[in-house]
Formats: structure tokens, sequence, C-alpha cells
């Protein structure tokens, strides 16, 4: 199997700039529709398609819900696959080559007449190989949420701030296929200092456990204040692979 060329163009800073920017433009478009709900109420799993929307005008691919590329010597089932919130690959309208769907195809063909096919069965060229891209997992956390529709301060942000990222590092830095990825952190805050020093203390207390993290990448901008949030920070923790 051909190994990955281009995984070390990826640059960390303009792809949250980019996500960033998309959601300024949604924000925007709230505001001007005088909405009575922000940007801050849309859950985690409702972020997802803003954050892909981001890359539609530029070359990048982008894909969501992919299976991690396991080990095949385990070769789990679809239901038992972990999955990875968004991946970017280096051109648009390219598929990602899965390492485990490629074994499945083998192990079907075994004691069959296809089964020497199987054996020399190569890629698509213009797929792009898990190397190549770059994995996101996505954790959104506000200083106030919203609870069945209901605005008021989150009584679990510390707890979801620390865990849910912290998680996400170490399910990324566990596939040794990934070379390219981070955890994006977008928090949602009274104050605009809070977002910065919340995400680096998150990322700190990620470094004392010997995480392999970068130092992470921040863009923020202004919200309307509709539960108790005027900041919205992306923060993009880099894993050092």
């Amino acid at each position: 199997m051909a190994t990955g060329l281009l995984w070390d163009v990826w640059n960390s800073h303009e792809i949250i700039l980019m996500m960033s920017e998309h959601l300024q433009a949604i924000e925007a478009a709230l505001c001007a529709q005088n909405a009575y709900q922000g940007l801050d109420s849309n859950s985690e799993i409702q972020l997802h398609p803003m954050l892909c929307q981001a890359f539609t005008n530029s070359a990048l691919g982008i894909h969501r819900e992919v299976g991690y590329p396991s080990s095949p010597k385990s070769r789990p089932n679809e239901a038992q696959r972990q999955r990875c919130d968004l991946v970017l690959t280096p051109s648009k309208n390219q598929d990602l080559f899965d390492p485990i769907d490629e074994q499945r195809e083998q192990d079907r063909a075994v004691g069959t007449l296809f089964e020497s096919f199987a054996q020399l069965h190569e890629p698509n060229p213009d797929d792009s190989f898990p190397e190549d891209a770059y994995w996101i997992e996505v954790k959104s956390v506000g200083q106030f949420s919203y609870v069945d529709g209901v605005p008021g301060p989150n009584p679990k942000y510390a707890s979801e701030l620390l865990a849910g990222p912290k998680a996400d590092v170490i399910k990324l830095a566990s596939e040794p296929v990934i070379r390219n990825g981070g955890s994006l952190i977008v928090l949602f805050s009274e104050h605009q200092d809070i977002g910065i020093h919340d995400i680096t203390t998150c990322a700190n207390a990620m470094i004392e456990q010997d995480l392999p993290i970068s130092i992470p990448e921040f863009e923020a901008f202004p919200i309307t204040n509709h539960a108790g949030n005027e900041w919205c920070t992306l923060g993009l923790i880099p894993i050092r692979f």
C-alpha cells in the first residue's frame, strides 16, 4: 500500500480560522434575522454541519463521522467502530481510503475463486490515505447552556471542558495510522478572556498528564447574548504525533 506524502502540509491556524469565519457569518445572519436564540443554542451535533460548511469554498475535502483506521487485525464491525467527527482531506471530492474495509474485502474472498484478486487489491490512486488527512474531534461547552430549551448556568462546565477534549486527544493519539489532527473546543463564555484562559487550562492539564499535544490555536468573536454567553472561542489543540 502506498504511504502518505502530504501529512506535513496541514496548517492548524488556517483550519481554525476558516471555521471561525464561517461561524461568524452564521452569527451575523442570526442577528440580521433577530433570531430568538443564538449560535450557542446549537448542540454539538448541530455544529458539525456548520463547521463542515466552512470548507465549501476551499480546495479541501471534508468528511463526517469517519471510522477510525484501527488495526486491520481487530476488524471491528461497523457498529463497534469508533468514529471521528470531522476529517479533512487535501483535495475536494476525494474519497478517504479505509484499510479496514480493504481487509474485510480480502477476508470475504478467502477460500473463493476471487481470493488471489482480493490479495492484489489496490486502493484507488485518487483516494486520500488516513495518514494524509486531518482528523478533528469536536467538543462544545458553554458557561451558560440550554436544557430543554431553557438557558441557564452550566453546572457541568468544568467537567465537560476537562474530560471531553482529554478523551478525544487520547482517542486520536492512540491511532498509529493518523499523523495529523486535533481536539476542537467550541467554547461559549460570558467574557472575552475566559475562553482562551479556560482552554489553555484544559491543555495544561493534558500536558501535566503527559498527553501528546502541541500549543493550541485560538480564534474568538462576540455573539449576541441570548443565554448569558457573549463570546465564542474556538480552540484547536493539535496532537503531537
